[in-house]
């Protein structure tokens, strides 16, 4: 594949597509060639973390989400957020918070709301988390499907307060939901 003339929206175009065909190879084929020639694209890194957790590789879409998260400052709050669901698929609940907490100011509400769900699951207070993904989903969603995950999450945290005996942390099994195709929209 020839991506020499392609410019980098294009790029970002083609990878988006590769991604949501199930085309991994190809996906990561365009943004690394994306990435060589403009590493400090944004949403270029994000991508790139995000195919990364797509394929089970966790230490890599970790470093790739900490470094979109730092290219992107405020501005595109997505990596930070998904760096935090990584750290709780993770077990690390102390550094998802550190992660997650400036994004209890953000801009739009609904993602403000579900950063302070996971803040409350990193303290086990699955009530608390409760209510504000429920609060979360009052708002208008301006990714649609991470309000589907949220849902999906509200629904077996829903369960979990009906069953004492089953665990409200996030553990890898919930991987897979929490690190979705989300960041293809």
């Amino acid at each position: 594949m020839s991506v020499g003339s392609t410019n980098s929206e294009e790029l970002i175009y083609m990878s988006l597509q590769a991604m949501n065909s199930l085309r991994d190879k190809e996906a990561m084929e365009l943004l690394t060639a994306l990435l060589e020639r403009e590493p400090e694209h944004v949403q270029g890194q994000y991508l790139f973390a995000a195919q990364h957790a797509q394929l089970g590789m966790l230490d890599q879409a970790e470093a790739g989400f900490r470094k979109a998260t730092a290219l992107a400052g405020d501005d595109f709050p997505m990596p930070r957020f998904q760096l935090g669901q990584l750290l709780m698929v993770q077990g690390r609940p102390d550094e998802a918070v550190d992660v997650l907490l400036p994004l209890t100011h953000a801009r739009d509400p609904a993602l403000r709301a579900y950063a302070n769900a996971f803040i409350a699951l990193a303290a086990q207070q699955v009530a608390d988390a409760v209510a504000a993904l429920h609060e979360g989903l009052q708002h208008p969603q301006s990714i649609p499907v991470l309000a589907d995950d949220m849902r999906r999450l509200l629904a077996d945290l829903e369960h979990s307060l009906g069953d004492p005996d089953e665990a409200p942390a996030i553990t890898g099994a919930a991987a897979s939901m929490l690190l979705s195709n989300y960041q293809k929209h």
